[in-house]
């Protein structure tokens, strides 16, 4: 609207007074703008009629049109200022939540699933385009560069359960690795790799578990070449409407299942089963026996179905 009324008044001048293009423009800009310039030429009967007929139809709708683009502009800075706030807010109410470092598509993937047992967490990405699909699902987000101490400090560390490493570059994720583990000794680290040399580097850096993508795609295809009778429960267990779920929560001093064995917590009749426990020295009880203890600090591995999974760990 604000491109088409100086065309249109520039024409009106050209038809009316015979002027050229550029005249008949400028003068259709200086009369909607009201800058007080003097004419380009002298108007005539007929073009002074037109100016009249220009400025009362025109110059409030040029306004109009002025006003509603600050006000988009406005609008658009509140609600960024807003959103910010409201992230900020989520943020620091978070704790035992998870940060996933990167949101492509293997970070993508990881936070769907995260929201599926109903675990908190953040995700944060340098991109904001990339940042888009968190703001529309309702998810905890954080523009900034992972390998910024800064930003994981803003993402809560020293408050995390866990942190994700799925950045595109094995580079960044070895940095982001270094950097977790320098601000929180002891929160599990987990990150991606593309090779074995950088597989080497991430457990160095201070990474707990290192995925490579490759090996474990190549791993199951090996495993469901050999043994295609699993590939049924492979589909149960893995697929987007799984039945089954397999997790790994700590057991701390507040936990509920602390100093009881596993026949007294009550797990097999909510669907879940401890199918191993490693205990803070190593130990690792697989099987454990119904009358094996849990103790603090242990790490419980437990299977059952989904939908119990997620209520467990939402509780841990």
């Amino acid at each position: 609207m604000l491109a088409t009324l100086p065309l249109i008044g520039a024409v009106g001048f050209m038809l009316i007074e015979g002027w050229g293009f550029f005249d008949s423009f400028y003068m259709a800009v200086i009369t909607l703008t009201t800058v007080g310039f003097r004419e380009v030429h002298e108007l005539g009967r007929a073009g002074q009629l037109f100016v009249v007929g220009y400025l009362v139809l025109g110059l409030g709708t040029f306004f109009y049109g002025i006003v509603q683009l600050g006000e988009r502009i406005v609008r658009m800075e509140l609600g960024t200022w807003f959103e910010r706030r409201k992230m900020d807010s989520a943020l620091k109410g978070m704790k035992n939540h998870v940060i996933v470092c990167g949101f492509g598509r293997m970070g993508r993937t990881v936070c769907r699933n995260l929201a599926e047992k109903e675990l908190p967490f953040v995700a944060i990405d340098r991109n904001r385009d990339a940042l888009e699909d968190c703001q529309k699902l309702g998810w905890v987000w954080l523009l900034g560069d992972a390998t910024d101490d800064e930003v994981l400090v803003e993402a809560g560390i020293e408050r995390a359960r866990g942190l994700a490493s799925v950045l595109d570059e094995d580079a960044d994720n070895v940095y982001v690795v270094l950097s977790a583990r320098i601000l929180a000794k002891t929160l599990p680290i987990m990150a991606r790799a593309s090779d074995e040399k950088s597989m080497a580097k991430l457990k160095k850096a201070g990474a707990d578990r290192v995925v490579s993508l490759y090996e474990a795609g190549a791993s199951k295809m090996a495993e469901l070449i050999s043994n295609p009778k699993i590939e049924d429960y492979a589909e149960i267990d893995s697929g987007e409407a799984r039945e089954l779920d397999l997790a790994e929560f700590q057991v701390d001093a507040q936990s509920p299942y602390s100093g009881r064995t596993l026949a007294e917590t009550g797990l097999r009749k909510r669907g879940i089963v401890i199918v191993g426990i490693k205990r803070k020295n190593g130990e690792l009880l697989l099987p454990p026996k119904e009358s094996a203890r849990i103790e603090i600090d242990d790490a419980l591995i437990v299977l059952g179905k989904a939908d119990a999974i997620a209520k467990l760990l939402a509780r841990a």
